[in-house]
C-alpha cells in the first residue's frame, strides 16, 4: 500500500476513534482561535473539531495549530463554519454549517437552525442574499452547470444563458442549488416550446422560401401576422438542400386604439435551437441592426424584449437561427423539435414621464412620474418603472438617482414652521437625529426623520397625523429646545387613519408654546419604508380657544400703542369696537388702559 494512502487511512481511523474515546486533548481545546486558520498555541474554538483533530495529531493541541491541523479540520470537521467537510453553502446537506466561514456566520445570524441542526433549502435561500458570491460570464466561468459554486454562471454557454434568462441571479451572484435545478430542468435536448392555445401555425413548410423576401436565399413575401396572436413556426433545411438558411419574415400592424398615434410593443420569443427575433421597419430589407427590439433564446426558454412605445402602423418581424444579428446561423435541420413561438404584444399605455403624472416618490399602479429628469433616469435604469408599474422599487431608485442632498428640515435646528393645514414633505436622504423613539410608542424606532415647528395660536386640542401615507410612519411631539427635548406625545399606527400604518395623535396645546414635531418612516427590516418618500403632514384643530392678543391696546396692530390707536378708540366710543379691558364697552377705563400701554408692544 502506498505510504500516502496508508497515512490517510491512519488519520481517518484516528478521527473515528476520537469521536468515541475522549482524550487528554480535550483539556487543551480551550482556544478562541479558528479551527481553519493557522495560529500559535494549541487547540481551536470548537471542542468537537479540536478533539477530533488532536486525536489524529496531538501536536495540534500541545504545540501549535499549524497548516497540517487546518488540513485535518477541513477534512474532518463537518458542522463547523468554514470547514470544507461541512459542504457547499449553496447546496443543502444533512449536517449543519457550510464551507465558507463568512457566509456560514451570516446565514446562521439570521437562522441559528442552519448551524445547529442541518443546512437545508431555507439556509441555501438565505445564502443567496446574505453571501451572494461573485458575478460570472456564461461560457467563461470554470464551474459546471450541474454543481454549485460561489461564482455566477457556468461553463456551458448555451445552458448558462438559458438558466440566467429564467433567473438572472444565477449569473449575477452564486450558481446555487436553484440554478443547478434550473439547469437540470432546462438544459435538455429535444425540448419543444409550448404554443398558446390560440397560436397560428407558420404557413411556410421546411425548406421552402415563401416568407423570406430579403434575407439569405430569398423568396416570396412577408407572412401576415396579427398583433397579440402567437405564431408557431419552424427553422431548418435538409442537409442536402441547395436552398440557403431559413429566415422567416412576418408583417404586423400595430394599432392605435386610443388615438394618440403611438402604442407600446413587446416582442416575445421561445425557440428550441439557438435563434432570435427582431422588430424592424416595414420597408424592403431594413437592416437588422436598425431593429426597434430584438430577443435571443434557446432551449425553449421564453424571453421578452423591453416594452417600448413606437408609432402605430406596419412593421416586420424577422426570425433567424444563430446569434443576433447573424442571419441563418447554426446547423438547424428540419427536425420536428426545431420549433419557435413568436408574438408581438401591443398595448396602448404609453404615457409615462409627464408633468401631469403622479409623484416620483410615491408608488402608483401606472408607469412613469411627473419629474421628467428623474423619471428618465429611473426608467433608463429599470424600464419596468415606465412600462408597467411605478412600484416601491422605483421609488427607492428615485431616492438613489434623483435626490442628492438631505431635506432642508433634516435637523431639529432647521425645523420648518407649519400652521394648521396640510404640509407635503419628503424623507428621502434624511438622517436619524435622535435614534429610536422611546418605548412603548414604537420599540423599532425611526429609520429617518424630518422636523417641523408649530407655534400654537389657539389653546385646546390639536390633531397631528400622516393619514393617507403609503409607508409606515412615526410621529413624536416635543417641547423645549433641540438640545433639551421633552417628548409629550408619540404615535406609531393611528386609529381611524387611512394609509399604510400611518400615524395620528392629539395634544392639548397652550397659547404661544412652540411644539417640535418629528416625523419619519418606521424602521422595518427589509422594507422600502427605509427610504420613505412623499407624504403629507396634517395639522387640524378640535375644541380650541383663540389666544388673547399679546398687546390689546394696539388696536391697529402696528406693533405699538400711539395716537392712531386713540383715534380708533374714540371712534368706537360706547360700542365694543375699541374695547381694551374686555368689559364689552369702549369707555374711560379703556382710555386709561391705552395710556398705561403707551409705546412699543413688549
Amino acid at each position: 500500500m502506498p505510504a500516502a494512502r496508508f497515512r490517510f487511512l491512519v488519520v481517518v481511523l484516528a478521527i473515528a476513534v476520537a469521536a468515541l474515546l475522549p482524550t487528554a486533548a480535550q483539556a487543551q481545546c480551550v482556544s478562541t482561535q479558528s479551527c481553519i486558520a493557522v495560529h500559535s498555541g494549541g487547540g481551536c474554538d470548537s471542542q468537537a473539531c479540536c478533539t477530533s483533530v488532536c486525536a489524529a495529531d496531538p501536536t495540534c493541541c500541545f504545540s501549535s495549530w499549524d497548516a497540517g491541523c487546518v488540513a485535518l479540520a477541513n477534512i474532518s470537521c463537518a458542522g463547523y463554519c468554514g470547514s470544507a467537510a461541512s459542504g457547499s453553502c449553496y447546496a443543502p446537506h444533512a449536517n449543519p454549517a457550510c464551507d465558507t466561514a463568512s457566509c456560514c456566520n451570516a446565514v446562521c445570524a439570521i437562522d441559528a437552525f442552519c448551524c445547529q441542526t442541518t443546512w437545508d433549502l431555507t439556509c441555501v435561500q438565505y445564502a443567496g442574499f446574505a453571501c451572494p458570491g461573485t458575478p460570472g460570464t456564461c461560457g467563461q466561468a470554470s464551474g459546471d452547470c450541474y454543481t454549485t459554486h460561489s461564482q455566477g454562471a457556468c461553463n456551458d454557454a448555451t445552458c448558462c444563458t438559458a438558466v440566467c434568462t429564467i433567473d438572472p441571479t444565477c449569473c449575477e451572484s452564486a450558481w446555487d442549488f436553484f440554478c443547478v435545478y434550473a439547469a437540470e430542468q432546462t438544459c435538455v435536448s429535444g425540448c419543444y416550446p409550448t404554443p398558446d392555445d390560440n397560436a397560428v401555425a407558420e404557413v411556410e413548410d421546411c425548406d421552402q422560401r415563401t416568407n423570406d423576401p430579403c434575407y439569405g436565399t430569398t423568396g416570396g413575401a412577408p407572412e401576415a401576422m396579427t398583433a397579440n396572436i402567437q405564431i408557431s413556426g419552424r427553422l431548418g433545411r435538409p442537409p442536402s438542400s441547395i436552398n440557403g438558411p431559413d429566415v422567416d419574415v412576418y408583417r404586423v400592424i400595430v394599432p392605435d386604439t386610443d388615438g394618440d398615434g403611438i402604442a407600446k410593443v413587446q416582442l416575445t420569443f421561445a425557440s428550441s435551437p439557438q435563434a432570435w427575433a427582431a422588430l424592424v421597419a416595414d420597408s424592403n430589407c431594413a437592416p437588422i441592426a436598425s431593429s426597434l427590439a430584438h430577443v435571443s433564446t434557446s432551449l425553449c426558454v421564453e424571453v421578452g424584449s423591453t416594452p417600448t412605445c413606437v408609432p402605430a402602423g406596419a412593421y416586420r418581424i424577422v426570425v433567424s437561427g444563430g446569434a443576433y444579428p447573424q442571419l441563418g446561423g447554426g446547423d438547424i435541420s428540419c427536425l420536428s423539435a426545431n420549433r419557435y413561438n413568436v408574438k408581438l404584444i401591443v398595448t396602448q399605455s404609453c404615457v409615462a414621464c409627464s408633468p401631469n403624472g403622479p409623484s416620483c416618490f410615491v408608488p402608483h399602479t401606472t408607469g412613469g412620474c411627473r419629474t421628467a429628469t428623474c423619471c428618465a433616469a429611473v426608467c433608463s435604469n429599470d424600464p419596468f418603472c415606465c412600462d408597467s408599474t411605478w412600484d416601491t422599487g422605483c421609488v427607492a431608485s428615485s431616492a438613489a438617482l434623483c435626490v442628492t442632498s438631505a431635506p432642508a428640515n433634516d435637523l431639529c435646528a432647521n425645523a420648518i414652521a407649519v400652521a394648521v393645514g396640510d404640509t407635503p414633505f419628503n424623507t428621502m436622504r434624511s438622517g436619524n437625529e435622535l435614534g429610536a423613539l422611546a418605548a412603548p410608542c414604537a420599540p423599532a424606532g425611526y429609520a429617518r426623520d424630518v422636523w417641523f415647528a408649530y407655534t400654537a395660536n389657539v389653546s385646546g386640542v390639536i390633531d397631528i397625523g400622516t393619514c393617507g401615507s403609503w409607508y409606515d410612519t412615526l410621529i413624536g411631539v416635543y417641547t423645549g429646545s433641540c438640545g433639551a427635548l421633552t417628548q409629550i406625545a408619540c404615535n406609531d399606527n393611528g386609529t381611524i387613519c387611512a394609509g399604510n400604518s400611518a400615524s395620528r395623535l392629539s395634544i392639548v396645546a397652550e397659547c404661544g408654546v412652540r411644539y417640535l414635531i418629528r416625523v419619519g418612516p418606521k424602521f422595518n427590516k427589509g422594507s422600502d419604508s427605509l427610504q420613505g418618500g412623499d407624504t403629507v403632514l396634517h395639522i387640524g384643530v378640535g375644541q380650541v380657544v383663540p389666544c388673547a392678543p399679546a398687546c390689546p391696546a394696539d388696536l391697529n396692530h402696528s406693533g405699538g400703542v400711539d395716537a392712531q390707536d386713540i383715534t380708533i378708540l374714540l371712534n368706537g366710543w360706547g360700542s365694543s369696537s375699541g374695547d381694551i379691558n374686555g368689559d364689552g364697552t369702549t369707555n374711560a377705563l379703556d382710555v386709561a388702559a391705552l395710556l398705561n400701554a403707551w409705546g412699543p408692544c413688549l
